[in-house]
């Protein structure tokens, strides 16, 4: 069922980056966005403003369930349940969080009332408050949720050009936490090698510049091959000489010693075609604790 064929009301309560990215992308799609609420007033405005003429601001989140049959909670997680808990449903409500963290008891108070909880989790960063729709297209989206809201989430979803797919009886925390590796955990990683690289004695300035086209690059060969063939570099070719040097090089910063550490042992996980010995000749570098950066005899 395409979007301009939906009559139903689309509300929104909270007007930050994510709720605009997917607010603007209902638009987009033929939804009808007649409402949204914020604790700031002016970001409900700002968004409301850009979702298009007749939309409400407010601050008042009961007053968007009112008006709207199907809400979604775009707030901090740890503002979903009790703004769940502040508003009075009707069975008439489909009520949907984006978190990827929660499951649908942080809607507890919706089920109560007779209506549906659900949860739209869009596998993607929204690192502006300006509407961006096109942030949706080509990526992946968690949804959860019983019929029909649950349906009508995949049909949103495929509407932005998205894929979703189905987050029912899944480990909400670990699903949540390897997103976070993916993606914050990548912003951690660059941060480390900058450190390394003005540690190395080049200048701070341009260090984001010129790793940020290896980082593409990675994240480009993830997206198109096996793990396996997407990784290249010292462990990959088993040159245990080299990951030598970097431990012992990096005896002068112990924090980011056992980052690579780390790191390299995981990769060592991956199915690698190593010569005969060098995978456990990299395992006891790896192994090693004593900061020498020497394999264990």
């Amino acid at each position: 069922m395409a979007g301009s064929e939906v009559t139903t009301t689309v509300g929104f309560v909270g007007a930050g980056r994510l709720g605009a990215a997917l607010a603007s992308g209902l638009v987009e799609t033929g939804y009808r966005v007649t409402a949204v609420a914020s604790q700031h007033l002016p970001a409900a405005q700002a968004l409301a403003m850009a979702l298009g003429p007749g939309v409400e601001f407010t601050v008042d989140a009961a007053h968007v369930a009112a008006g709207c049959d199907l809400v979604f909670l775009t707030v901090p997680d740890a503002a979903i349940a009790p703004t769940c808990r502040s508003i009075a449903w009707e069975p008439r409500h489909r009520v949907v969080h984006c978190s990827g963290a929660l499951g649908l008891d942080a809607l507890a108070g919706v089920a109560a009332a007779g209506g549906i909880p659900g949860c739209l989790h869009p596998l993607q960063s929204f690192p502006s408050r300006l509407p961006e729709p096109e942030r949706l297209r080509g990526i992946f989206c968690g949804v959860e949720g019983a019929d029909p809201l649950g349906s009508l989430l995949e049909q949103m979803v495929a509407g932005f050009g998205a894929q979703p797919f189905r987050l029912e009886g899944v480990d909400r925390t670990l699903y949540h936490a390897a997103a976070v590796f993916v993606s914050n955990h990548v912003v951690a990683l660059a941060s480390a090698a900058g450190r390394l690289w003005t540690l190395a004695g080049l200048p701070d300035r341009l260090g984001r510049q010129a790793l940020s086209p290896l980082l593409l690059a990675a994240s480009a060969n993830v997206a198109a091959l096996e793990l396996r063939d997407a990784l290249t570099g010292p462990v990959a070719r088993g040159d245990a000489g080299t990951v030598e040097a970097h431990l012992r090089a990096l005896t002068a910063d112990p924090a980011l010693r056992e980052l690579y550490r780390a790191l390299s042992a995981e990769l060592l996980r991956l199915p690698l075609s190593h010569e005969p010995g060098a995978a456990s000749r990299l395992q006891g570098l790896l192994e090693d604790a004593d900061g020498s950066g020497h394999a264990a005899p």
